[in-house]
């Protein structure tokens, strides 16, 4: 089993969610988000880090667990006043693996958990109307980050 920090995009209206969890990370990104590796059979931990699974700040994996998201929910467009965005995230999840084909990812995380931490926000008509650039996502480590895959 993988347990992952990922990108998910959450549609909402009002800065309430109006649909599910939609996930919008590639492979590296995958693999660049992983903090546990453990086998679901006996449960030993075969891979562990605590380090931010975004910047790797020493600390940051509990910083981004057990936190809660420091980038407002905007409840309309600044541009157009649209209320219907989407809003993207990390997320922590899970991931299980049997040797074929891996399980889609899960989470039990919810848009005002902690673990969810906001990055961008995009409007259907306007596009990309805003983008944290003021520190980690998760663990608020000061920029400049490292670039992702």
């Amino acid at each position: 089993m993988f347990r992952t920090y990922v990108d998910g995009l959450l549609p909402i209206m009002g800065a309430e969610p109006v649909g599910r969890i939609t996930w919008v990370y590639d492979g590296e990104k995958f693999v660049d988000g992983v903090y546990e590796v453990s086998c679901t059979a006996c449960k030993q931990v075969v891979f562990a880090a605590d380090v931010c699974p975004r910047c790797h700040a020493p600390g940051g994996l509990d910083r981004a667990l057990h936190t809660a998201n420091s980038w407002p929910v905007p409840k309309n467009c600044p541009e157009c006043d649209d209320e219907d965005l989407r809003y993207i995230a990390f997320l922590p999840a899970r991931v299980v693996y049997e040797g074929k084909r891996a399980e889609k990812a899960t989470t039990s995380t919810e848009l005002y958990d902690d673990g969810f931490h906001g990055t961008r926000v995009d409007c259907r008509g306007c596009g990309t109307v805003a983008e944290r650039a003021d520190g980690c996502p998760l663990c608020d480590a000061p920029p400049p980050l490292r670039p992702r895959p």
